[in-house]
């Protein structure tokens, strides 16, 4: 089969690099691709690594009549089997595009609850364009009944396919951690609380820092880590300084190779408010460590309470900075709960299962 995918970005997230990993399993079985994307970013290196042509598609709003043309034109000149969107801007303008350019079936996958959704007439509109595609792939159950609920998408139309990762890439290496810590000047000994994911509002990492002071006050062998960058990263850092615990908060900036990252820490943290289904989820219980996150999204479908981990409100900075004591009080559990965690995406969330899935759904869908 030719598949063009369409997506906003490739800047490094978690639907980019979903998207990057998809793509990767699609071409190891035999088939081609195509990626139009609008921002450039890192994960364009990725995709040219792998031999998968890229197209550059300008874009000047959300809602653009050029970036239609675009798309419309590149189906037309490819004659795909499959055109499959992500992402907003991707979704409202590839789904029209693959339709009318010919495009032998139209996918899209829905990410995440975004808040955009339950404005009207946003959401309605989006989801109005859902008849242009011919399934719509969500990320869990979860983020399918928010957007039935909120976009009106009729529930037959959307399956989930969950993320999937590549296992061997969270294989115990020790090693590795060590490297990062001292890379970073943390030291060996202390134990590491992390959260990863970009600096925006959404992901509530003010939280995570109010509950690191928290845990800091009593605690003083506990270090904490933020992976990634967004425009929050100075107010964190201010925040982290007013707390008294900037001198223990590692800010990482942007990395592009998590593995090591995971491999670093002792206990994952999620502090999102919103979230589909998160890849580093997978990425941190790949790597056998346990998780603290707030129960939002698709988290609570893969994480089981009291067994790979701890659930707790979102917005709730002393819930979160509790369910984290535990864990740090009781050391067997965190080796035990990581165990379960890794056992738990073994089971469900591999990268084989993600792509022979999508790839049914392309078969099916021709």
């Amino acid at each position: 089969m030719r598949i063009l995918y369409f997506i906003d970005s490739l800047k490094v997230g978690g639907a980019e690099i979903l998207l990057r990993n998809l793509a990767a399993g699609i071409l190891a079985a035999g088939h081609e691709i195509h990626v139009g994307y609008c921002t450039p970013g890192p994960l364009e290196n990725d995709f040219r690594h792998m031999g998968i042509p890229l197209y550059r598609l300008p874009r000047l709003g959300r809602i653009d009549p050029f970036l239609l043309l675009r798309m419309y034109q590149l189906v037309r000149r490819l004659r795909p089997d499959v055109v499959h969107t992500h992402l907003f801007k991707s979704d409202f303008h590839g789904r029209l595009a693959g339709r009318m350019g010919g495009a032998g079936r139209v996918i899209s996958t829905l990410h995440s609850a975004d808040p955009w959704a339950a404005k009207f007439p946003l959401g309605r509109i989006y989801g109005a364009t859902a008849r242009f595609a011919d399934i719509l792939i969500a990320v869990s159950d979860e983020v399918k009944a928010y957007h039935v609920a909120k976009t009106g998408v009729l529930p037959e139309k959307i399956t989930s396919i969950a993320n999937g990762i590549d296992m061997q890439r969270f294989a115990a290496r020790p090693e590795v951690g060590s490297h990062f810590r001292a890379q970073f000047n943390i030291p060996r000994d202390v134990l590491l609380l992390g959260a990863v994911g970009r600096l925006v509002p959404d992901k509530g990492h003010c939280d995570f820092i109010e509950a690191a002071a928290l845990i800091a006050a009593s605690h003083p062998q506990v270090w904490f880590m933020l992976v990634g960058d967004g425009p929050l990263r100075a107010s964190l850092e201010r925040q982290a300084e007013a707390a008294g615990i900037r001198s223990r908060m590692v800010f990482t900036g942007l990395l592009e190779e998590i593995p090591a990252a995971m491999q670093a820490l002792d206990i994952l943290v999620f502090s999102s408010l919103r979230e589909g289904l998160p890849l580093t989820l997978l990425e941190g219980m790949a790597a056998s460590r346990p998780v603290v996150a707030t129960d939002v999204g698709g988290i609570g479908g893969v994480l089981k309470n009291g067994v790979s981990g701890w659930l707790v409100p979102a917005g709730d900075a002393s819930a979160l900075a509790h369910a984290c004591l535990r864990l740090i009080e009781t050391p067997a559990q965190i080796a035990q709960m990581g165990k379960a965690a890794r056992q738990r995406v073994e089971a469900e969330y591999t990268l084989e299962r993600m792509v022979a899935q999508t790839l049914q759904l392309y078969i099916k869908a021709i």
